[in-house]
């Protein structure tokens, strides 16, 4: 005789499940919690680096984008894994990046920016970054150079979305390291211009592989 196999019906009671998508809630915050504080020790590392006086003038420092502006360079410049560079500037012991980007500015004029390392370098702007200095025999040059980008900052010379090498009185980001280190008889990217055709430019550019890939410049630093 075969025996008859009754299934039970259950049901959780009602408390359990609000507890438990309590718990699950309460993990998902700790998670992006931990992911913000992740991305906040990356950028506080660079911080600390600067504060120890590790970092010095002249160094470059590069950042991969967020902006739908450093997505069109990143996609533009495939030889590199940054689409933004900036140079460091020591004023009062105090350290800042001298940069010339778009859309970043309050007064909806786009002048060279000197800001703090831990704004360069924010999570909101940078999602990797680097840092390259002048090797040992080139290196009395570097805070030179780091002088004339802040007479660029000075003058305040606006950002050149013309692309045009030739214009002394508007610059793009590339294009003022490397100018700022043509003034103390350096040329980084050693005569290799990229050309280049997209809508707003078809000219010789200077592109942040250029920079990466120089003969005169070493990695010391990145996240």
């Amino acid at each position: 005789m075969k025996k008859r196999i009754i299934f039970k019906q259950f049901s959780i009671p009602k408390r359990i499940v609000i507890l438990s998508l309590g718990v699950a809630f309460l993990l998902l915050i700790v998670v992006v919690f931990l992911s913000m504080n992740y991305s906040n020790d990356k950028i506080t590392r660079v911080e600390n680096i600067i504060c120890d006086s590790t970092l010095k003038s002249g160094d470059l420092v590069f950042r991969k984008g967020r902006s739908a502006v450093s997505q069109v360079v990143l996609l533009a410049d495939k030889e590199s894994s940054y689409s933004h560079v900036g140079i460091v500037f020591i004023e009062n012991n105090n350290y800042y990046i001298i940069h010339t980007t778009p859309d970043e500015s309050e007064s909806g004029i786009d002048y060279v920016i000197k800001e703090k390392v831990s704004d360069f370098f924010s999570s909101e702007k940078a999602s990797r970054g680097s840092v390259y200095r002048l090797k040992k025999q080139f290196a009395n040059s570097a805070n030179s150079a780091s002088l004339f980008a802040n007479t660029f900052f000075e003058k305040r010379i606006i950002f050149d979305d013309e692309f045009d090498l030739e214009s002394e009185d508007k610059m793009y980001c590339t294009e003022l390291v490397w100018k700022a280190y043509q003034k103390v008889g350096i040329d980084l990217i050693q005569g290799n211009f990229e050309t280049i055709s997209l809508p707003f430019v078809n000219d010789f550019i200077v592109m942040p592989s250029s920079l990466l890939n120089s003969d005169y410049l070493e990695e010391i630093y990145f996240y």
